[in-house]
C-alpha cells in the first residue's frame, strides 16, 4: 500500500511484520519530498501497527543499488545560495521528528529492523541507527562524509552514536570521515548481523522465525531513547553550522550532488539495455 509519494508498506499478517520501503529508485539521498512524505505517513503507519498487531516493523530501501546516501545536499546548498533558511530547516525538523517516532518504536513498543542492502551514509547511516538492530549486507559500506564538506551528521548520529558508544567513541567515528564495512560495523557493536549480499531478507525472517530478535531489556531500552528535544537542539547546531559554509564547501557540496544523479541516470541506463 502506497501511504504517500516514496514511502510504501507491507503487512505479513503471518509474521505480524510491516515492511516499511522508503525512497524510490531514481533517488541516492532523502529528498525533501521524501521527507515531507515519510513524516506524513507516521500516523498511518502507527494505526496500522496497532490494528494488524505488528511486532516487527522492517525498514527497506526502494534503491536496490544503495540503502541511502544521506541528505538532499542540492537543497542544502540551494538554501545556503539563496539565504534560504526556511525550508533546511524545516526539512531537518521533520527527519528528527520521523527518526525520534522510529527511535521510540513508533510508540507501540514493535522492534524495528533497517536492512542494508548498500552503502549507507550520512542521513541513510543516521536512519538505520534510529531503529533497534541492524542487518547488513557484507558488501554495504557506511560512513559520515559531511566532514568532507565542513559540516557534521547533524540529524541524530551524535545521540544515536553515544547512547550505543559514549561520546568519545561516536566523535571519532563521525570525524573519521571512513568507510567502514559492515564487519567493522559489527565489531563495534553498530551492526547486529552481517549475511551474504543478497541474502539480508531471507536472513531476517529467518530469525524472526527462530524469535531471535527479542526486545532489549527495559533499562537499556531507556537508556537507548532519544528525545525529539534533544535531536532538535543538534540541529539547531547542525543549522547554523551549515549556513555558514563557505563557497568552496558549497561547490564540493553540489558536486557530491551531481555525482550522485551521474549515478542514478547511469544505472538506468544499464538496466533499460
Amino acid at each position: 500500500m502506497i501511504l504517500r509519494e516514496n514511502i510504501e508498506i507491507q503487512v505479513d499478517a503471518n509474521r505480524n511484520v510491516l515492511w516499511l520501503l522508503i525512497g524510490c529508485s531514481h533517488e541516492l539521498h532523502y529528498s525533501y519530498k521524501t521527507v515531507c512524505s515519510f513524516h506524513e505517513s507516521l500516523d498511518t503507519i502507527k494505526s496500522t501497527i496497532a490494528n494488524e498487531n505488528i511486532k516487527y516493523v522492517i525498514l527497506t530501501s526502494a534503491n536496490k543499488e544503495v540503502w541511502n546516501m544521506g541528505g538532499d545536499l542540492e537543497m542544502f546548498a540551494n538554501s545556503v545560495i539563496q539565504k534560504n533558511e526556511d525550508i533546511i530547516r524545516d526539512y531537518a525538523q521533520k527527519c528528527v521528528e520521523v527518526l525520534a517516532v522510529i527511535n521510540k518504536g513508533f510508540y507501540k513498543d514493535v522492534i524495528v529492523i533497517s536492512v542494508i542492502q548498500g552503502n549507507a551514509f550520512g542521513g541513510g547511516f543516521e536512519c538505520a541507527l534510529s531503529g533497534g538492530h541492524i542487518i547488513a549486507e557484507e558488501h554495504a559500506k557506511f560512513s559520515f562524509p559531511e566532514v568532507l564538506f565542513g559540516t557534521f551528521p547533524g540529524m541524530g548520529a551524535y545521540s544515536f552514536l553515544t547512547r550505543k558508544l559514549g561520546f568519545a567513541r561516536a566523535h571519532e567515528v563521525i570525524g573519521s570521515g571512513k568507510k567502514w564495512t559492515a564487519y567493522e560495523m559489527q565489531q563495534i557493536g553498530l551492526v547486529n548481523f552481517v549475511c551474504k549480499t543478497g541474502m539480508a531478507i531471507e536472513t531476517i525472517l529467518e530469525k524472526i522465525e527462530r524469535d531471535e530478535l527479542r526486545s532489549i531489556n527495559p533499562f537499556e531500552k531507556i537508556c537507548c531513547q532519544v528525545s525529539v528535544e534533544e535531536l532538535k537542539e543538534v540541529v539547531d547546531i547542525w543549522l547554523e553550522t551549515t549556513l555558514k559554509l563557505d563557497t568552496r564547501k558549497i561547490k564540493f557540496m553540489l558536486k557530491l550532488a551531481e555525482a550522485q544523479k551521474a549515478k542514478v541516470k547511469q544505472s538506468n541506463i544499464s538496466v533499460s539495455s
